[in-house]
This record gives structure tokens, C-alpha cells and sequence, in this order.
């Protein structure tokens, strides 16, 4: 676990490759897996999720 207990992350289709949803969770798998078989789950420092969340908002 990170020193603040979250987990920031991008969900992202991987068979239209566009990101489906994003925020901070308090759970990682370590996979990267989620229910839908189609998603994929991709951990991000709390700096590169700052950044990014500029751009998705």
C-alpha cells in the first residue's frame, strides 16, 4: 500500500482504447483486472493522475 492508501487509476478499453473511467480507489489488484473482461485498470502516481485528470475533465 502507498504511504496515503490510494490508488489512483485510468480505466481503459482495450478494444476501442479509450478510457472508460478514472479516480482513486482505496484497493489495487495486481493485475490490473476488472469485471469486464474488456477493461483494463492502469495505476498512476498521484502526480501523473493530476496531470491527466486536466485533460479528462
Amino acid at each position: 500500500m502507498n504511504k496515503e492508501g490510494k490508488y489512483y487509476y485510468i480505466d481503459l478499453n482495450t478494444s476501442s482504447m479509450k478510457i472508460v473511467n478514472w479516480g482513486i480507489s482505496n484497493t489495487a489488484t495486481l493485475t490490473g483486472e476488472t469485471k469486464n473482461k474488456d477493461v483494463h485498470r492502469i495505476f498512476l502516481t498521484k502526480g501523473q493522475y493530476n496531470k491527466v485528470e486536466k485533460y479528462l475533465k
